[in-house]
C-alpha cells in the first residue's frame, strides 16, 4: 500500500517546485487573461455580447464536464506527474495557436478569427482540466498540514506579484503596438512563459496514491455521484456554494462589456483595468494571510463571498453614476475577491478530501459546478431583456445567499486528522 508520509526534504522540494510553477504561470496567464485580455480580443475584433458569452462558457464551463471524465481515468493512476505535464504542454500549443491565428489576421474575416480563437481555447481549457485534476491530487499528497496553508497564501502572493509585473508588460504591449500585433505578441509571451512554468513540476517528488477502484469506468463514476454526496455533506454543501458563488466568475468579463457600453473602450483601458485588478490581488493577500491563519480557509471563503456579492452592485453604481476614472475601482475590488476565491476554494477542496479520493472529488466538484457552464450562454440574452441593473442585482442576491451555507462545512482535515481517519 502506498505511503502517505512525505520526507521533510521532499516536502520542501515540492513546496519550492509548486511555488516556481505558480510564479511563472502567473506571468503567462496575464498575457492571456480570461477576464480582460481575451474578452477585449473578442470585442475589438467586432464580437458581440453573445459571442463573448460563448467564450466565457469555453473558458470556464468546458472544463467542468471534462473534469469528471478525466477524473475517472486519472483516479486509476497511482502517479500523475506525466499526465500533468502532458496537459501543460497542450496548453502551450493552444497559446501558440492563438498567436499564429493573429499573425494571419488580415487574411481572415472577423468571424473566422473568433472561431479560431474558440478552437484554440477549447484545447486550452480541456488540457487545463486534464492537468487540473492531476495538480489537485499531487498538491494534496505532496504538501501537508500547516505547510499546506502556508503554501496557498504564498502561492497567491507569488501569483499576484507575477501578475503585477507581467500586467505592466501587458499594458505596454497593448498600448505600444497596433491591433492585432499587440495581442499576437502577448500570446507568444504567454507561450514561452508557460513552458518555463512547467519546469517546476519536473522537479516534484511524487509519492504513489492508493488506487481504491482500479477498474472504475466513467459510467460507474457518474452513477456513484449521488451516494458520494450523501456520504460526505462537506462536499455536497461545498458544491452548492460553488454554484451560487460561481455567478461572480461568469459575470467578470461582462464588466468589460458594461464599460464598453457606458464609456469608450480601447486597448489602453483594458490594460488599466487589468492593472487595477492585480493591485487588488496583491494588497488583499496580506489580509487573506491573516484570515487563513486565524479562521482557516472557511474564513477566506466567507470574505470572498461578501466581496463577490458586492461587486455587481458596485458595477451598477459606478457605471451609471460615476465616470470612467472611478470605474477602475471595480477591478481593484474584483482582484481582491478573485484572490480570496482562489485561496479558499483551492484549499477547501483539498482539506475536505483524502489522498485516495482527491482526484474523484476534484472531478465531481468540477462536473457539478453547473452555474459557470450554463449561465454565460444566457447572460447576454438576459442583459438585453432585463438590462444590466436588474440582472446584476439578482446576481448579487444569489451570490450573497451562499454565505449562510458556509457554516455547514467542517473544514478541519489536518494532516493528522486524515491519517487517523484512514
Amino acid at each position: 500500500m502506498p505511503s502517505n508520509n512525505i520526507k521533510p526534504l521532499n516536502e520542501k522540494r515540492n513546496f519550492f517546485a509548486f511555488a516556481w510553477h505558480s510564479l511563472w504561470l502567473a506571468f503567462a496567464q496575464t498575457f492571456a487573461d480570461r477576464n480582460t485580455v481575451l474578452p477585449g480580443l473578442i470585442l475589438l475584433v467586432g464580437g458581440t455580447k453573445f459571442q463573448l458569452g460563448i467564450l466565457t462558457t469555453i473558458l470556464i464551463g468546458v472544463p467542468v464536464f471534462s473534469q469528471l471524465l478525466f477524473a475517472a481515468f486519472l483516479s486509476k493512476k497511482p502517479k500523475k506527474k506525466n499526465y500533468l505535464l502532458t496537459g501543460i504542454y497542450l496548453r502551450v500549443l493552444a497559446l501558440g495557436g492563438v498567436a499564429l491565428t493573429l499573425s494571419y489576421f488580415k487574411s481572415m474575416s472577423p468571424t473566422t478569427v473568433i472561431l479560431m480563437v474558440y478552437f484554440w481555447m477549447i484545447i486550452f481549457t480541456l488540457s487545463g482540466a486534464f492537468a487540473g485534476v492531476s495538480y489537485t491530487d499531487m498538491l494534496g499528497k505532496s504538501i501537508k498540514g500547516e505547510l499546506r496553508k502556508k503554501f496557498f497564501v504564498i502561492r497567491q502572493l507569488l501569483s499576484s506579484i507575477g501578475i503585477l509585473v507581467s500586467a505592466l508588460a501587458v499594458r505596454q504591449v497593448l498600448k505600444l503596438y497596433q491591433y492585432p500585433q499587440n495581442y499576437e505578441i502577448a500570446f507568444l509571451l504567454a507561450f514561452g512563459l508557460l513552458i518555463i512554468a512547467s519546469f517546476g513540476f519536473i522537479a516534484v517528488k511524487e509519492s504513489a496514491t492508493e488506487v481504491i477502484n482500479p477498474r472504475l469506468t466513467f459510467s460507474e463514476l457518474v452513477r456513484s455521484i449521488p451516494s458520494v454526496l450523501r456520504q460526505d455533506k462537506n462536499l455536497k454543501y461545498f458544491i452548492i456554494i460553488s454554484n451560487l458563488a460561481g455567478f461572480s466568475l461568469t459575470i467578470i468579463p461582462f464588466y468589460i462589456a458594461l464599460a464598453k457600453d457606458k464609456f469608450h473602450l480601447n486597448e489602453e483601458l483594458v490594460g488599466n483595468f487589468l492593472l487595477f485588478q492585480i493591485i487588488g490581488m496583491i494588497l488583499s493577500n496580506f489580509l487573506w494571510n491573516y484570515i487563513v491563519k486565524k479562521y482557516s480557509f472557511k474564513g477566506v471563503l466567507r470574505a470572498a463571498i461578501v466581496l463577490e456579492g458586492m461587486l455587481p452592485i458596485i458595477a451598477i453604481l459606478l457605471a451609471y453614476f460615476s465616470t470612467l476614472e472611478y470605474f477602475a475601482v471595480l477591478f481593484f475590488i474584483s482582484g481582491s475577491a478573485l484572490s480570496a476565491h482562489k485561496i479558499s476554494f483551492g484549499g477547501m477542496l483539498i482539506e475536505i478530501s483524502k489522498d485516495n479520493n482527491r482526484a474523484l472529488y476534484a472531478g465531481v466538484f468540477g462536473a457539478l459546478s453547473l452555474t459557470i457552464t450554463i449561465f454565460p450562454l444566457f447572460i447576454s440574452v438576459l442583459i438585453n431583456w432585463l438590462s444590466y441593473a436588474p440582472l446584476f442585482i439578482i446576481i448579487s442576491i444569489i451570490i450573497s445567499s451562499s454565505f449562510f451555507l458556509t457554516k455547514r462545512i467542517e473544514c478541519n482535515y489536518t494532516a493528522s486528522a486524515v491519517n487517523q481517519k484512514e
